[in-house]
């Protein structure tokens, strides 16, 4: 497993874009279906929206 870093980019497909580039951060994320907040989450985020696109192996278990 590759260990991500904030400033890190790469690659993600957006819904109806295609490939887009991204760029992790760490930000404060609402989960759907329990509607908690987890703050300082490494995430995938579109470089241009601000989309949160792609969460990375490593914050999976932060988010459980």
């Amino acid at each position: 497993m590759k260990i991500l870093r904030e400033g890190d980019r790469g690659y993600a497909l957006a819904p109806e874009r295609g490939r887009v580039e991204i760029v992790y951060e760490y930000l404060t994320v609402e989960l759907e279906k329990s509607q908690a907040t987890v703050g300082n989450v490494l995430v995938g985020v579109d470089a241009e929206t601000g989309e949160v696109l792609t969460v990375p192996a490593q914050s999976t278990p932060k988010l459980n």
